[in-house]
């Protein structure tokens, strides 16, 4: 009477035991594609962050005024600006 009992119970166990065991694998697997998009936004963040840093310091922008320009360019004063009206909308 008990191997009529035990048997049964045996193949249960082995089923739930693979059925938790499945849907925590495809947990893992969630878990692992969310921490790699994670690591890629992370990535690409430290990337804008160091251009924009290298690229705002005044420094370099002037660096690169003159490499690009040269004396091409010049320092406009804002009280020199106009705004013109063309059909009630304002044009810089």
């Amino acid at each position: 009477m008990k191997k009529y009992i035990f048997v049964p119970l045996i193949t249960c166990l082995i089923i739930f035991t693979s059925i938790i065991k499945n849907s925590t694998r495809e947990l893992e697997t969630e878990i692992f594609n969310y921490e790699e998009k994670i690591k890629m936004l992370n990535d690409d963040r430290e990337m804008i962050l160091l251009q924009n840093n290298y690229l705002s310091s005044p420094e370099r922008l002037f660096e690169l005024k003159k490499k690009f320009f040269g004396d091409k360019l010049q320092t406009l004063e804002i009280k020199r600006f106009k705004y013109l009206t063309y059909n009630e909308k304002r044009i810089f």
